[in-house]
């Protein structure tokens, strides 16, 4: 691979996604220890308010010459990431549940996290969640799709919950309406069920 071909702000996001893997990679001798070091002295891939660092802040901070920078970050990404024998083992011993809740309107929306679930639930099922009854207008949900994000050691598990109850065949038409680009994809996001319901002629909107 070359990686002459990937964006250095990229590289660096990854690299900063991998803290604990990366600093394992400090003191391995390959010459690129004070680039690491700075690199990872900064988080800014977890804080937003911290920008990513350009060639000339980490030539500065580190005493490397501005012309090897890239290199060096190159060699840095190249042990982390292509070289299957330098970059360290993935362990996700740890996990956290996410439910990702839309209430009946539009624009009621919220997130909770669980630390643990003694039973998983399924796409299709229902759940009855009275905490937040008054803002999100219900305490019935259904779950409609689950998704997982891997963080460095952690498998967050996102379930998203619709209000409502399941309805197989709408979960169908939805699905047909994005794959068939019926609707822009954002209207997914930005309408409610109702508002789906009716650009698409489901049920009483036919």
């Amino acid at each position: 691979m070359k990686e002459d071909s990937l964006s250095t702000k990229d590289m660096l996001l990854n690299i900063g996604s991998m803290r604990n893997k990366a600093h394992s990679l400090i003191g391995n001798g390959k010459g690129y220890e004070d680039l690491l070091k700075c690199i990872l002295a900064r988080d800014f891939y977890h804080d937003e308010d911290i920008p990513v660092p350009s060639l000339k802040e980490l030539s500065e901070a580190s005493g490397v010459k501005y012309g090897k920078v890239r290199k060096l970050i190159e060699a840095i990404y190249d042990d982390l990431v292509m070289n299957y024998e330098a970059r360290p083992v993935f362990t996700f011993h740890k996990f956290r549940y996410e439910l990702l809740i839309r209430g009946y309107s539009k624009n009621k929306f919220l997130s909770m996290e669980v630390d643990q679930l003694p039973i998983m639930p399924r796409v299709g099922e229902e759940i009855s969640l009275p905490f937040f009854s008054a803002y999100l207008e219900t305490s019935h949900f259904f779950v409609e799709k689950i998704s997982y994000e891997l963080e460095e050691e952690v498998q967050v598990v996102q379930i998203w919950l619709q209000a409502g109850y399941y309805n197989s065949y709408w979960h169908y038409r939805k699905d047909k309406a994005k794959e068939e680009h019926e609707l822009g994809l954002m209207d997914f996001f930005r309408l409610d069920e109702f508002e789906l319901k009716e650009k698409l002629k489901v049920g009483l909107y036919r």
